[in-house]
């Protein structure tokens, strides 16, 4: 295998996911120890539901490349809807009922948002140097 085969499973979606829920494990602890335990679980609320609906939407996607584009384009979308829909009647009832602190809340979200730009950083970086060096 050439290097650039290696370099293409540098990022991969199960390592994205395994990034995310450990960050969302650090994250939270780091919330109760610096915060409150009403702040971590505000992190550790917002991170599962963002874990979740990624892991959900993930299926979906490797569902519709699987298949015939056309036959499922329309389902994807009407789930994907409604996922987005559901998501947002749940950050809603937390927000509202405050069960949980919106800014705690707002740190889990972004779990999958670092998770990415963990990953991508270092990758981007080597993609950089191999260029500069070729050049």
């Amino acid at each position: 295998m050439t290097g650039a085969g290696a370099e293409s499973n540098d990022f991969s979606l199960a390592g994205l996911q395994l990034c995310a829920w450990l960050l969302l494990a650090a994250m939270t602890t780091a919330g109760w120890w610096f915060f409150s335990l009403f702040f971590a679980k505000g992190i550790l609320v917002g991170g599962v539901l963002a874990n979740l609906s990624f892991l959900l939407l993930k299926r979906d996607l490797q569902g519709i490349l699987a298949g015939p584009f056309q036959a499922v384009k329309v389902r994807f979308f009407i789930k994907y809807y409604l996922r987005l829909a559901a998501l947002a009647v749940v950050l809603f009832a937390l927000v509202r009922f405050r069960a949980v602190p919106v800014a705690g809340l707002l740190v889990g979200l972004s779990t999958i948002l670092l998770s990415i730009a963990i990953m991508v950083v270092p990758a981007a970086r080597r993609i950089f140097i191999i260029s500069k060096e070729a050049a």
